[in-house]
């Protein structure tokens, strides 16, 4: 049996505390590659999830009914930009028309 002086450890308390050893660490390289291994494996996975969601945007009625409803609202925003734009226009051509008399 070893010694107090040959073992490694502390005291605590009173008693003599032995210290476990360290975990052994894994080489920077092997961290890298787990890493790497884990991250490639979850674009894989979101990969999977967008080709789920596009294929139920296309093929259930709900996926149908939202792309109507975002083509409907991308077609009201844009019907309201031209509305803003042409409201400008015309405000800046009643100026011009006033100043000129």
């Amino acid at each position: 049996m070893k010694s107090m002086t040959e073992q490694k450890g502390h005291f605590k308390n009173g008693r003599w505390v032995m210290e476990s050893e360290p975990p052994v660490t894994q080489t920077g390289e092997n961290v890298i590659e787990k890493r790497f291994s884990e991250a490639t494996k979850s674009v894989i996975s979101s990969i999977d999830d967008v080709m789920k969601v596009t294929r139920d945007l296309v093929t259930t009625e709900e996926g149908k009914q939202h792309i109507e409803k975002t083509i409907k609202d991308t077609q009201t925003q844009i019907q309201k930009s031209f509305d803003d734009i042409i409201s400008r226009v015309k405000d800046e051509l009643d100026k011009k028309v006033k100043n000129v008399k």
